[in-house]
């Protein structure tokens, strides 16, 4: 009996160390991550269209000039809070961009948790959860590093994005469970094709050089 009363308890604090635990992270997935938003102007936004746009058209068909701009952590955030839901094509809410050296920056953004989880291991559990629940907005956080993948003749390159590391919300997890995790219109985030006419782009501290007309 003693033995069986032991067994009993040690089940008893397992199932309260999990339930714990799981309910602790997801209180940090609901929160807001621990990447302050940068601040921009409406000037930001329009300058780094302008800068995009004059890559873009310089090296578009007919004589390709070589060609740089830098843009600045301002600037691109302004962009991508413009223009990132469109270009992705899914109902992103936001985002925030901090820009490190050697190709390496942070990303911040948030989407339903239904486009998050759709199409994942734990979709059955997303599809029985009430509506309240799964339009809940959640914040995914990536630390990444940019390549740029060489494009065969007459397709365009891409930029992939190598997850160093997770959040969902606050809550950081291993950096492979992006691929559990996230569902396929989620993942499209992390392969980019670049419009035509940039070559190249490169991520700097606090800004990025974008490449093209080579």
């Amino acid at each position: 009996m003693r033995r069986l009363g032991c067994g009993c308890l040690s089940i008893v604090f397992l199932v309260a160390f999990l339930v714990g635990g799981v309910s602790w992270m997801a209180q940090g997935v609901f929160q807001s991550p621990d990447l302050p938003p940068v601040i921009f102007t409406a000037a930001d936004g329009v300058n780094a269209q302008q800068k995009i746009y004059d890559v873009v058209v310089r090296g578009a068909g007919g004589k390709r000039t070589p060609r740089a701009v830098v843009l600045s952590e301002q600037e691109l955030n302004a962009f991508l809070a413009r223009h990132l839901a469109e270009i992705a094509d899914m109902p992103i809410m936001g985002a925030i961009v901090h820009l490190g050296n050697n190709d390496v920056f942070d990303l911040a953004t948030r989407l339903p948790t239904r486009v998050l989880l759709a199409e994942t291991p734990v979709s059955s559990i997303v599809d029985l959860s009430p509506a309240r629940w799964v339009d809940r907005p959640v914040w995914i956080r990536l630390r990444a590093r940019t390549h740029v993948e060489p494009a065969p003749t007459g397709q365009r390159p891409y930029l992939r994005l190598d997850v160093e590391r997770f959040y969902l919300g606050r809550t950081r997890l291993p950096a492979v469970a992006h691929r559990l995790l996230l569902s396929p219109m989620a993942l499209r985030l992390l392969l980019w094709p670049l419009p035509a006419g940039i070559d190249d782009l490169k991520v700097e501290r606090q800004q990025v050089v974008i490449r093209g007309g080579g």
